[in-house]
């Protein structure tokens, strides 16, 4: 029997019984419609959270610390700390995988513009790969190293001005006026400072021998970008005019200038993030990349998304068990025809054939109406879920596996009966009545 012949007579053994194998394949749409929506809610949380990830800085990013701590075989904690200087950067440099490093140091300062001032976060970077870092500009120019006349240069955080975070520190009223826009500007004068006596000290109670901070002069050469990662919430200098500032302001920053606080690692794609955190932590630093806190969050995922399956994968098995009752029903009624095919010579390959073929056509139908289903009850989902921060995904792969699965199910639910076919006596068919 040639297959056109069996795809045809299949079909057509199918159309004989139509609300029978309407009823057959409303399970399979029921079945893989469940698995489907159900996956694809595991898959949407996987998206959002590595979503909610990417906001917080770069996927390919490794933050590299001076402490590294780690854990025995008995449960307890060990810590060791190492240089983080200028020589370990041009290490870091040399790992394969490392496309551009940034050292970087961050501490806190006061800004004051005339009545009104502003508690900052200051961090001190290489200005010259900040952009290949993802730190960009609303407007203005990166920060020099220059120091002239006792001017430094800064970029403020785009926070700063939009939210209003200027106030008096006399009333404690936000610097704003009656439309909610900031009082102070990127024009503003601005003054920098260290010691919290400059702003809120009384000159009656500073102790004799006290030498307060001093204030500097600010220029600001821009403003950042509100791009959300882990860089935009800070007010930027050049490390050189920092790390300047730091040995002048010991007293108050605390602040080891022989050492940067932390390391950025950039590296080529997210494939190289592994191989360079380990090559990192080998040399005893400490680590910490998204990539790391993904895997943690993946493997919680993971087992959701196998729960979510699994309850899908119960319609789909009784499915398959109406499957397998339409079929071995499909037998008894067609066991006289059945025989006169094998007295005719028709081979038990091509009798097995014709009812796996039944099978895979239930398969097809049921696995592509419920995929049309899956992706209305995902449209539904998505509308009444919008608010709850979850969302269903149904990816090419996952529809069209979803397909070839529910084929694959249907025809392994049909083999029994297509054997259960192939054994039966030619003679004994025959007389059945």
């Amino acid at each position: 029997m040639k297959f056109s012949d069996m795809l045809r007579t299949a079909f057509l053994n199918l159309w004989r019984r139509k609300l029978r194998a309407f009823l057959t394949v409303l399970g399979m749409v029921i079945g893989t419609s469940s698995i489907v929506v159900m996956v694809s809610l595991g898959i949407g949380m996987r998206e959002a959270m590595i979503e909610s990830y990417s906001q917080m800085g770069s996927m390919t990013n490794i933050t590299v610390t001076r402490w590294n701590y780690s854990v025995d075989e008995n449960g307890n904690y060990s810590s060791s700390e190492k240089d983080l200087n200028k020589k370990t950067v041009e290490l870091f440099k040399q790992i394969p995988g490392v496309e551009v490093v940034m050292p970087r140091i961050t501490t806190w300062g006061m800004v004051k513009s005339g009545r009104y001032v502003a508690d900052i976060s200051i961090m001190g970077i290489d200005t010259s790969v900040a952009e290949q870092f993802g730190i960009t500009l609303a407007e203005g120019s990166m920060p020099t190293a220059r120091t002239t006349g006792g001017t430094y240069d800064i970029v403020f955080g785009s926070d700063l001005f939009q939210y209003g975070y200027f106030y008096d520190p006399n009333t404690g009223k936000p610097a704003v006026d009656k439309d909610g826009n900031s009082k102070v500007t990127l024009d503003s004068r601005f003054q920098l400072t260290f010691d919290y006596n400059n702003i809120y000290g009384d000159p009656n109670d500073i102790m004799e021998g006290y030498t307060p901070g001093k204030m500097y002069r600010l220029n600001a050469t821009g403003i950042t970008a509100a791009s959300g990662n882990e860089f935009s919430w800070y007010c930027l200098m050049d490390i050189e005019a920092l790390k300047k500032l730091a040995k002048e302001n010991q007293n108050f920053m605390n602040l080891d200038t022989s050492n940067y606080n932390e390391v950025i690692l950039k590296c080529t794609d997210t494939d190289a993030v592994e191989a360079v955190n380990q090559t990192v932590k080998d040399m005893g630093y400490g680590t910490e990349c998204l990539q790391e806190w993904i895997e943690q969050s993946e493997q919680s995922i993971r087992q959701t998304q196998y729960l979510l399956g699994a309850i899908g994968g119960v319609s789909l098995l009784v499915a398959a068990i109406g499957i397998m009752n339409t079929m071995m029903m499909s037998i008894y009624e067609r066991t006289k025809e059945i025989g006169i095919i094998k007295v005719l010579g028709c081979r038990m390959s091509n009798i097995a054939g014709l009812f796996l073929t039944e099978s895979a056509y239930i398969g097809f139908f049921g696995g592509a109406l419920g995929l049309g289903v899956s992706y209305t009850l995902s449209m539904l989902l998505n509308k009444f879920l919008a608010d709850s921060g979850m969302h269903s995904s149904i990816p090419l792969y996952l529809a069209l596996g979803a397909v070839a699965f529910s084929i694959l199910v249907a025809v392994i639910s049909g083999l029994y009966p297509a054997f259960r076919a192939m054994r039966l006596s030619p003679l004994a068919a025959i007389r059945n009545e």
